[in-house]
This record gives C-alpha cells, structure tokens and sequence, in this order.
C-alpha cells in the first residue's frame, strides 16, 4: 500500500515537472522569437562575393525591414490569389527592387587580411619639386623618343591633351575631391571614390587579385537617357578598410595599372606634408585604420617593412606620416620612370601656378581649378550650398563652378553609392 501511494506521488511529480519545463520552454521560444534579428537566416558575408539579393532588408531599423520584408511577401500571397481566382489578361507590375553595388566594403569584415605593401627608403628623387621631376621626366621620354601628348597637335581645341584614362593617385585630404571637379568641367566622366557599381577601391582590388584589368566592370557611367560612357578620371580610390586597398601602396596595384592600361596618364597632387598631416588627423580615424587595419606602421608584414616599423617606434606621430607621405611620392615617381609609355603628370597644391600647369598639361583651363572641402561641417560653417568654389575668383571660374557643380548633382543622383572620402 505504502508503496503505491509513493509510486503515484513519483508519478504526478514527474507529470508536474514536465508541465513546468513545457511551459518555461514555450516562454523561452516567444521571447527568442521577440528579439529575433529579422536577417538570421540569410546568407553570411564571402569574400569577393556578391552581397544577398535582399540586402536592402539589412538596411535600417529591424522594424522597417520586417514590414518591407512583410510587403514584399503579402503582395506576392495576393497575386498569386488573385491570378488563380481572376485571372487577368495584363501582368501585373511589379515593384523595383534596388540591386545592392556590386563592389562594395560591406562583402569584408576584420578577419579580411591586411595585403602586403611597400615603400622605398629615401632617394634623391624624394627631395624634388614636383616641377623639378617633371622637368627630369620629360627629359627622359624624349630621350627615349617617346612623344609628350600636350606637345601634340589637336583637331579640336577643346578636347583633353592627355590620354584616358586619368587614374589619380592622390592620397586621402590631398585634393582628391578638387582634381575630380576640375577634370569635370572640362567635360570629362570623372568619378570620385564610387562609380554606380560600387567603390573604386574594392573594385580595383578584387579585379588586381584576380589577374583582370583593375577598373574591369566598374569603368563605365550611366546618364540620365540611358547614355554610357567610360569613365575618364578616377580619384580618392583607395580603402582604409576592411578591406584595405591603396593601389599605390600594395603589392602589385602599380604594376597592373602599367600592365592593362598602358597608355593611361597617372596624375599626383602633391601638398606640404606636414600639412596633409594635420588635416588627415582630423578626418575621422582614418589613421588609426591605416595602422590598425592596413598595418601601414610596418606592424604585420615583417621584414619587407621592417624599415617602417622601426621608425614608426621611434620617430613622432607626426614625423612618422610625413615620411611615410614623402615615401609614396617617391615610389609613384620611380615607377613613372620606370613606365615611360604611361603619361605622368604631377603638380603640388600649395604652388600658385598649379592651375597654369593643369592647363599646360590637360588643355582644361585653369578656371576650373576650384577650392573643395568634403563633407557638410564646412558648408555649414561658410554657409555655402556647395562642397567646391572657384579658386580664382573671375567670372569665367564662377561659370566653370556653376556648370561643374551642376554635373555633380546630375551625377551624384545616379549614383547608387554613398561618396565618402
């Protein structure tokens, strides 16, 4: 008897037990369901790969992408519904859906690894004027009997003396923003950090590692009216990372640049480095990702950089990044004597007559020079409605401006990525 009365109390334990752990366990699963990330289930990031077909879902708040993500199921339910009940002799339109850029920075995440990179130590070229080197690098091309293109008779005046395509080297807060408008109110396609299929950067990189010509699938820009054309000039086309990309820097960009683009021009700007220090310290953490990321302080790759991470130890903050500035001229000019059937043209910013010297070069008149600062914070402060103005303040330049800025915002609306520098 004793015993079968702890029999049936072991038994309604038992059942007791397992209604409490149903009932935690349906809690747990409504709560769990509640925080529920909305993009769980789609597929994670690859690299050099193309982000989901439903990547606008990713985007914004979780709640905006349920109810996209709910739209977009309802209104395909009730098609379906009504085409079986009612069917109609018309389609029925359906809604557009963004396509996400091809080359975008968001394909990575930190476990992308830092590329290798280089940078010479200090040569006499370092110590040049920017007009010094060309005045030696002329030399060279016409001892090699190589012919200088702004020397070339022109059929039309107009037309830009120098062959495209015009890839500018120029790092980060070194007028990239302001060769991209000048070459554009000369009436070239020139493209500033993203072309509409995704950042030059990534594009660049993905093509380089592949073996293919750097700008294949990015080279080309749509206008409004359906008009493509190539894209003439490129600027600000590196990456700070993930992932980081600088043509100039990692192994091998220069060299495909030379390989597929042979009678392309290479432009430099060059300003006072300690100048572009003090700016470049200020634009975000842009330097703290070139160490951090890019291992630009010689911390990662070893022995090929060994030189740079000593003095990275050693040397100032300052110190250190103006040479590492002066040590990427250097490299673009070695490899411009080195690649004689390119065109090469190189002009510092702080010179008066940098605007003359573009003319002289490009045939785009030096009206077009204009004075640019990326961002809002410096619109808001002068209160002006444009990134860029003229630099010379004439009546011809504020033309120029006007028509240049005009392009931009044409531009600027069929570009599907986000310009940051």
């Amino acid at each position: 008897m004793k015993s079968a009365m702890t029999s049936r109390l072991i038994s309604i334990r038992v059942v007791a037990l397992a209604f409490v752990t149903f009932f935690i366990g349906m809690q747990f699963k409504s709560l769990k369901s509640l925080f529920r990330d909305n993009y769980s289930d789609q597929p994670g990031k690859e690299y050099l790969a193309w982000a989901p077909d439903n990547l606008h879902l990713m985007r914004g708040t979780k709640a905006k992408a349920r109810k996209e993500e709910s739209e977009m199921t309802n209104d395909g339910d009730e098609e379906e519904n009504e085409d079986a009940e009612n069917p109609v002799e018309e389609d029925v339109p359906k809604r557009k859906t963004k396509v996400p850029a091809r080359f975008t920075a968001m394909n990575y995440t930190v476990d992308f690894p830092a590329l290798p990179w280089s940078l010479p130590e200090p040569s006499p070229i370092l110590y040049q004027t920017s007009k010094e080197f060309m005045s030696d690098y002329i030399a060279a091309k016409r001892k090699a009997n190589i012919n200088l293109p702004w020397e070339q008779p022109q059929e039309d005046e107009d037309a830009i003396k120098i062959p495209t395509p015009i890839i500018s080297l120029n790092f980060p807060k070194s007028a990239t923003l302001t060769m991209r408008q000048f070459f554009k109110c000369g009436g070239l396609t020139s493209i500033h950090t993203s072309t509409q299929q995704g950042r030059i950067g990534v594009c660049m990189m993905e093509n380089t590692l592949a073996g293919n010509p750097p700008m294949q699938n990015c080279d080309t820009h749509k206008f409004k009216g359906e008009i493509v054309k190539p894209i003439d000039f490129i600027s600000d086309i590196g990456l700070q990372g993930p992932p980081c990309y600088y043509a100039s820097l990692h192994d091998g960009g220069l060299e495909a640049i030379a390989e597929h683009y042979p009678d392309a021009t290479i432009l430099l700007v060059t300003r006072n480095a300690n100048n572009w220090h003090r700016s470049i310290s200020k634009w975000g953490v842009l330097l703290k990702r070139w160490k951090s990321v890019c291992g630009f302080d010689g911390s990662i790759h070893g022995d090929s950089v060994k030189y740079w991470n000593n003095m990275h130890k050693s040397a100032s903050k300052e110190e250190y990044w103006v040479n590492f500035y002066h040590a990427h001229t250097q490299k673009i000019r070695e490899f411009a004597m080195k690649h004689l059937s390119l065109t090469y043209v190189e002009v510092e910013l702080e010179d008066e007559q940098m605007g003359d010297s573009l003319e002289f070069y490009t045939g785009v008149p030096a009206s077009c020079v204009m004075d640019c600062h990326p961002g809002p914070k410096w619109m808001r402060q002068t209160n002006n409605t444009s990134r860029c103005t003229p630099a010379l303040k004439t009546e011809e330049a504020i033309a120029n401006a006007k028509v240049a800025s005009k392009r931009s915002d044409d531009d600027d609306d069929d570009n599907v990525a986000e310009e940051k520098r």
